[in-house]
C-alpha cells in the first residue's frame, strides 16, 4: 500500500537531451520534423527573414505579416477564416525583431487540406486596401490605449535608451503606421517571405515525403544579413511624468548573447537575482518591503544582440526607495558569496523548469528552432544543463561583477 504521507525521494538528473528529430530539404529550405505528438494534432511553422531587422521602413514587417490571413487572391478574409474553421485549423502569426513565424495547427484527419490552404495564404496574399485600412485603425486605437500604460511606455523607453535607432530600439509610432503603403507590403512579401526554415511537429504517421509535397512550390530565403551598429541615446537616466499613482521602473544594459561562453553563468545569476518567485528581488522588494506586487529580472537575447533588464511597478512615492533597494541587491549579488543552500535551490529550480519544458512537444520544437535560428551547437542544451549544474559561488561573483554592475545600468522611469 502506497504511503502518501511520505514524499517520494528526490532524484536529480545530471543530463539533458532533446528528443530525436528528422531533417530534410526542399528547394534549399531545411525542414525539421519532430514526430513527438501523440494527439491527433499537427503544427507546421514557417520562419521568414522578415522581422524588424529586415524591413525597409517601420511597420512594413508587422503589417505584411498580419495581412497574410486577411485574404488571398482567391478568397476574401471571411472565406479564408471560415475554411480554416471548418477544418478545425488555427493560424498563428508572430512578427518579431529578427524573424517572422507563421504557423498552422491542424487536426490530423484534415492536415493535408489545411496545409494546402495555408500554403495558398502564404504565397498569394491579397493585401486588400480596405483590410489594411481596418488593420491600421485597430492598431492605432490599441497604440493610443497602450500609451496610457506606464509599463508599456517605459519598456519602449528603455529599449530606445539602450539601442537607439537600431531595429531593436525603435517602436512603431502613429506616423509610421500612416506612412505604410499597400505596394510596400507587396514588395516586402515578394523579397522576404521565402522560408528560411520549416518546423513540423506531428504524429509519427505523417511522413517527410507528404510534408515536402505540400511545400514544393516554395523558394528558399536569401542568407541572413550582417550586424548593424548600435548607438545608444547617451542618457543613463530618463523619466517621463504621467498622471496617476503608479511609476514603472526599468533598469537595463546590453548583455551577453547565447553564443557567449559565460551566458549560462549569467542565466543562473539572473535567476537568483530576479528570475523566479523565490528570487532575491521578490523577497526584498515584494515580501519584505511591500513596494510592488511583482518584480523580475530577465535576459532577452535577440539573434545579434541581447539585453538584461529589471522591471517593476511601484507607488510613485516609493520610486527612489525601490531603485535604491534594487541597486543594493545587485551589489550584494556581485560582492557577497551566495549561501550554498540558496544556490542549490535556485539551481534546481532552473534545471527543473528546463526539464519540464521538453514534456511538451511544441516546446521541444521551439528549442530545436532556437538552435537553428541562432546558429548554436547541437549540444547547446546539454552543455547549458551541465554548465548550470557546475557553476560555483566564485564564478557567480565574477559574472555579476563583469556584466551586472548597478552603476552601469540605464534607468528609465515613467509615472
Amino acid at each position: 500500500m502506497l504511503d502518501r504521507t511520505v514524499a517520494p525521494p528526490f532524484i536529480k538528473s545530471d543530463t539533458f537531451e532533446l528528443p530525436g528529430y528528422q531533417t530534410s530539404e526542399i528547394n534549399g529550405i531545411p525542414i525539421f520534423i519532430i514526430p513527438e505528438v501523440r494527439q491527433d494534432v499537427l503544427k507546421i511553422e514557417l520562419i521568414f527573414h522578415s522581422g524588424k531587422w529586415y524591413e525597409p521602413k517601420p511597420g512594413v514587417s508587422h503589417f505584411t505579416s498580419n495581412m497574410l490571413e486577411k485574404g488571398t487572391q482567391r478568397l476574401d478574409s471571411s472565406e479564408l477564416a471560415e475554411m480554416f474553421d471548418r477544418m478545425g485549423a488555427h493560424i498563428e502569426i508572430s512578427a518579431g525583431y529578427d524573424h517572422t513565424a507563421v504557423s498552422v495547427y491542424a487536426l490530423r484527419k484534415n492536415w493535408k487540406e489545411a496545409t494546402e490552404l495555408f500554403a495558398e495564404m502564404i504565397t498569394t496574399p491579397a493585401f486588400d486596401e480596405e483590410e489594411l485600412a481596418l488593420m491600421k485603425s485597430i492598431f492605432l486605437q490599441n497604440l493610443k490605449i497602450n500609451k496610457e500604460k506606464t509599463s508599456f511606455v517605459v519598456s519602449q523607453l528603455i529599449r530606445k535608451m539602450i539601442f537607439g535607432n537600431h531595429p531593436y530600439g525603435t517602436s512603431l509610432e502613429e506616423k509610421d503606421v500612416d506612412a505604410v503603403l499597400k505596394e510596400e507590403l507587396r514588395q516586402f512579401h515578394h523579397s522576404n517571405f521565402r522560408p528560411a526554415a520549416i518546423f513540423v511537429t506531428s504524429p509519427p504517421s505523417v511522413t517527410v515525403e507528404e510534408i515536402i509535397t505540400r511545400f514544393s512550390l516554395l523558394v528558399s530565403a536569401p542568407p541572413d544579413s550582417g550586424r548593424l551598429p548600435v548607438v545608444t541615446s547617451g542618457k543613463k537616466n530618463e523619466h517621463i511624468a504621467k498622471d496617476g499613482v503608479q511609476t514603472s521602473l526599468r533598469l537595463a544594459n546590453r548583455s551577453l548573447n547565447r553564443k557567449d561562453e559565460q551566458y549560462p553563468d549569467l542565466l543562473l545569476f539572473n535567476h537568483i537575482l530576479g528570475g523566479y518567485f523565490g528570487s532575491r528581488l521578490m523577497k526584498n522588494i515584494r515580501e519584505e518591503k511591500g513596494l510592488t506586487y511583482g518584480i523580475y529580472s530577465s535576459i532577452n537575447p535577440f539573434v545579434h544582440e541581447s539585453f538584461f533588464v529589471i522591471g517593476a511597478d511601484v507607488n510613485k512615492d516609493n520610486k527612489d526607495l525601490a531603485l535604491d533597494e534594487i541597486r543594493k541587491e545587485i551589489k550584494r549579488m556581485r560582492t557577497e558569496t551566495i549561501d550554498a543552500t540558496e544556490l542549490e535551490i535556485a539551481r534546481n529550480h532552473f534545471l527543473g523548469s528546463l526539464q519540464s519544458e521538453v514534456a511538451n512537444p511544441f516546446s521541444v520544437t521551439d528549442k530545436i528552432k532556437n538552435i537553428y535560428l541562432n546558429k548554436l551547437s547541437k549540444n547547446y542544451y546539454p552543455h547549458l544543463f551541465k554548465r548550470i549544474n557546475s557553476i560555483t559561488q566564485k564564478e557567480l561573483l565574477e559574472v555579476g561583477e563583469q556584466y551586472v554592475h548597478e552603476d552601469s545600468l540605464f534607468v528609465a522611469t515613467v509615472g
